[in-house]
């Protein structure tokens, strides 16, 4: 071999032995840290993968490993977390769902200093997601998104039935009404039904805000899930099932599929509370079905426009410190404050938790300003300690009611009782006032 390329050769070998450890030095000298979330291959998993992406290539020092963790049933990516942080294997940060967060508030890493020390203003969040992420003056995450629901109806169904498919109901008699109109039957047999309230996401929350309920004495901190309003709607919904039949209500509810076999979207329902989510579904599995979306009727019209508001917070586990506690805030901030993270996740029809960065990405979009315009009335889920507990208990009263378990205010005075004493019993648990 030629001298001169054999020195040549050997000064290559040379430097890249130079050049290999640093290069491993500088990816080493990285903070790496692990985020978890349970949204899979959705298009809001996307938006967290591509919002991980674009923090990773925005600067030098730290990289976002996103990580989906499976959620077998209920909340179970929590209780992984928790089992995580007993075993000191958690992750850096964690998607999870607001409403709960207090009850596993040992597990997490309050954020109120990193908050002040950032200058971070949290009047930017809408009032119900600030409080949804805190509990006894803690902040226990940043918020990052939030839903809003709104009465979808098919606008031919109300032509068929007489009824003016451009002025759906503004009261709960208009809905009364136009639900008997829209619900057909061939002999004994229902066809079509009109509304069946507690479908989708006719929840007792969402139809107890519309009649005007708080199911939260802030005061006392106790739950009031038996104030009248309350009672009022239970007994509403339940009115409407009797007045349908229960038989061919129970029947119609335990068949009824998901995707293009929902009964809205396959045209077996004429109205449906549904978030805003929803028209991606009905744009992929019926483009054609021709709805409209208004505002959740409420008793006489006297109760202004709102919404139940679902959402999550990205959370840090106990035992993050120093420099990982660091790298996970600045990926946290990104997460929730950039009008660039927050852009990614149109498409997932999954809003900020940030009024002003909505406005920009949803400016000019019909549909959407419909739900955005009723966000800043909407409504959480009190931020209590046994907050899951008493969302599965309200899930079930209409089938009580239905069932003969007792009259609505029974069952609800039941309910309160049984919430009120678990938190006073998780209070003294966690040691709080």
């Amino acid at each position: 071999m030629n001298k001169k390329v054999l020195t040549g050769l050997l000064a290559l070998a040379l430097l890249l032995t130079m050049v290999a450890p640093m290069a491993a030095m500088a990816e080493s000298d990285k903070i790496e840290i692990t985020f978890w979330h349970n949204w899979s291959n959705s298009p809001g998993g996307k938006a967290l993968e591509e919002a991980a992406a674009l923090f990773n290539a925005k600067q030098d020092k730290i990289v976002v490993k996103p990580v989906y963790v499976a959620q077998e049933g209920g909340d179970s990516i929590t209780s992984k977390m928790i089992t995580a942080v007993a075993s000191g294997t958690a992750p850096e940060t964690m998607l999870a769902s607001r409403y709960g967060i207090a009850e596993y508030m040992d597990a997490l890493t309050p954020v109120n200093d990193l908050v002040e020390r950032d200058g971070i203003d949290m009047n930017m969040f809408y009032p119900w997601a600030v409080e949804e992420s805190t509990y006894d003056g803690k902040i226990l995450g940043l918020p990052y998104d939030g839903t809003s629901r709104a009465l979808y109806y098919n606008k031919d169904h109300f032509a068929a039935a007489g009824l003016d498919p451009e002025n759906p109901p503004k009261t709960i008699e208009e809905l009364t009404e136009a639900a008997k109109k829209l619900t057909l039957r061939d002999g004994n047999r229902v066809t079509q039904f009109g509304l069946i309230p507690w479908m989708g996401e006719g929840w007792l929350y969402t139809w107890g805000w519309a009649f005007g309920g708080s199911f939260l004495d802030k005061e006392t901190g106790k739950v009031t899930p038996n104030q009248k309003p309350i009672v009022d709607a239970l007994t509403w919904m339940t009115d409407v099932a009797k007045d349908l039949g229960v038989q061919d209500v129970n029947s119609f509810t335990s068949s009824s599929g998901v995707d293009a076999a929902n009964p809205f979207i396959s045209g077996q329902l004429s109205m449906i509370i549904q978030g805003n989510w929803f028209a991606a579904q009905i744009a992929q599995y019926n483009p054609d079905l021709n709805y409209g979306v208004c505002d959740i009727p409420s008793p006489g019209g006297a109760i202004p426009a709102t919404t139940f508001v679902g959402g999550r917070a990205i959370i840090i586990p106990k035992g993050v410190e120093g420099a990982r506690l660091d790298a996970a805030w600045e990926w946290v901030k990104f997460l929730c404050t950039s009008e660039e993270a927050q852009s990614l996740k149109k498409n997932a029809t999954e809003y900020a938790a940030v009024k002003a960065i909505n406005e920009k990405i949803y400016e000019g979009d019909a549909l959407m300003e419909q739900f955005l315009r009723v966000l800043p009335n909407g409504h959480n889920r009190p931020v209590v300690l046994a907050g899951n507990m008493m969302w599965d208990e309200l899930a079930k009263t209409p089938d009580r009611v239905l069932n003969g378990d007792g009259t609505p205010q029974e069952i609800l005075d039941s309910i309160e009782q049984q919430i009120n004493m678990e938190i006073e019993m998780k209070k003294a648990q966690y040691g709080v006032n």
